[in-house]
């Protein structure tokens, strides 16, 4: 595991060197710059894949289910408080530090170390809530594994701020080295030492600890070296701009509370219904499905603020090139791998250890449900920008119909009726944000965008699910994919280069004619 960490922290240097990984804020064209990133990204995403497989195969293996599935709750627990902690840090620090930078007055680098300071006041106090709760509520071993990392609230939420800090000076390495490499690399390791070592009942906290405080030293590196001479002048805590930061974070931290929350509601219900073993299982399943998650991710480090700078510049409705070739592009990268869960998910949790492999109807259908979340949730960079409370409402409609809809499908279908209420969460979110798009913004996506992509999907599924052999069904399945896929490009005369976001395409959404 220590060459193969060595091995992938190689490439992704290698990889995050060339100047294509980076943006600067002056670039003449940002579709392709964006696009650029996404690969460096994509790059990242191998590396997390890699360590998310040696982590995932170290923790079914070594821990089993039952422990497994503490840490599964747990965390779910601990990234919820992040996301409050964090104070909406990842969106609302871009227009905090444009306005610094246009102003000239302070360093760039103080505005950051203002919002760090509110961050560890809130996640500190955060963290000691919670580990409180815990203990009054949850099961004896439950409590401990959410005790034992309920101080990493902090440390998460500020790796948040530092990547959003370094993204906004057009650099996405941090990101992609701390988060893809260092974390779960250093996290896979040193769990698997610690239970070495005789640590098995703490060893999976114990790795949690080192992969997130590893992670937040790079990222703070990457500050120090991205915001040149940070200590040119005294800091001094800058109470006006600390308003206009909680000014602005109630709105997107209760978004992004309820977007944790929205994707992490069955776990919980799991946990608190079914139990740990039922609840490992469920968390296996749907770690495998991050992947998919991972590929819009990917593009979110440049994406977003394109995005953001089209509806300051251009208005809402001159989004619909930028966000359909977006969608359409993610997910063409994303299909396949539902299809490849097809074809090989079964024998891969047969792999992982005895009694997963009841979770296989549970990974296809959370893998339909990410798709649907991940690429069609592009409009929702709308109401961050502009109606964050209608955001909100539809967040808490999906929330709402996730959680009645596991209580009455779990009894019946267990842990598939968990996945059964996201999937529906999801489409009813679908189709109040495509809706709500429409109706406020006169925004309207089209289907033509996604119709090329499904329908090669919907084709290789034949012979992922025909052919015996898992190896051949996926070979076959993948062959069938590329063929439609290209095929349907050109007859459609699509391509999956991003759009909309050239200088050209700004200046004539500027004019006045």
């Amino acid at each position: 595991m220590v060459l193969a960490g060595a091995a992938a922290w190689t490439h992704g240097r290698e990889q995050m060197s060339a100047d294509s990984s980076e943006m600067t804020k002056s670039s003449d064209d940002p579709g392709h710059a964006i696009t650029q990133g996404a690969k460096a990204n994509a790059a990242g995403l191998l590396l997390r894949l890699a360590a998310r497989a040696a982590f995932l195969f170290m923790a079914a293996r070594l821990f089993g289910p039952r422990a497994y599935g503490n840490f599964v709750l747990s965390v779910a627990v601990i990234e919820l408080c992040v996301s409050v902690g964090s104070l909406g840090v990842k969106k609302t620090l871009f227009p905090l530090l444009d306005r610094a930078e246009v102003d000239g007055k302070r360093p760039l680098v103080h505005v950051v170390i203002d919002a760090a300071v509110m961050i560890g006041i809130a996640s500190v106090a955060l963290a000691a809530m919670i580990s409180a709760l815990g203990f009054l509520l949850a099961p004896p071993d439950v409590a401990v594994a959410l005790a034992l990392i309920a101080p990493m609230i902090a440390c998460q939420a500020l790796i948040d701020l530092a990547v959003a800090a370094v993204r906004w000076r057009g650099r996405v390495r941090y990101e992609i080295i701390g988060r893809s490499v260092l974390e779960p690399w250093i996290l896979a390791s040193c769990a698997t030492g610690a239970v070495l070592a005789g640590l098995e009942s703490s060893g999976l906290a114990i790795g949690y600890w080192c992969g997130t405080l590893s992670a937040l030293a790079y990222a703070c590196w990457g500050i120090a070296r991205e915001f040149p001479k940070p200590l040119s002048r005294s800091y001094s805590f800058d109470y006006r701009g600390a308003k206009q930061l909680l000014a602005m974070a109630p709105g997107n931290s209760s978004n992004d509370l309820l977007n944790a929350l929205y994707y992490r509601i069955d776990i919980y219900i799991v946990g608190i219904v079914l139990g740990p073993v039922p609840t490992g299982i469920y968390g296996l399943a749907r770690q495998l499905t991050t992947p998919i998650r991972q590929v819009r991710q990917s593009f979110d480090s440049l994406l977003v603020p394109g995005i953001a700078r089209i509806i300051d510049q251009c208005g809402v409705p001159q989004t619909t090139l930028a966000l359909s070739s977006s969608i359409r592009q993610i997910l063409a990268l994303q299909l396949p791998m539902l299809v490849a869960a097809l074809a090989i998910g079964q024998p891969l949790l047969q792999l992982l250890g005895p009694g997963f492999e009841a979770g296989y109807h549970v990974l296809i259908i959370l893998c339909a449900a990410e798709i649907l979340q991940s690429a069609m949730g592009l409009g929702d960079l709308v109401f961050v920008y502009r109606k964050p409370g209608l955001g909100l409402a539809i967040t808490l409609v999906s929330v709402a119909t996730s959680a009645v809809l596991a209580i009455f499908l779990m009894p019946r279908f267990g842990i598939t009726g968990a996945a059964l209420a996201s999937f529906a969460a999801y489409c009813v979110r679908s189709v109040l944000r495509v809706a709500a798009l429409r109706w406020q913004f006169r925004l309207t996506l089209p289907l033509a965008s996604v119709a090329v992509p499904s329908v090669a999907a919907g084709l290789a599924i034949v012979p992922a699910l025909l052919i015996a052999s898992p190896l051949m069904a996926l070979g076959a399945a993948l062959l069938v994919y590329a063929i439609v896929l290209k095929a349907g490009l050109a007859a459609t005369g699509q391509t999956l280069q991003l759009a909309g976001f050239d200088r050209e395409y700004l200046s004539r959404l500027d004019s006045p004619t």
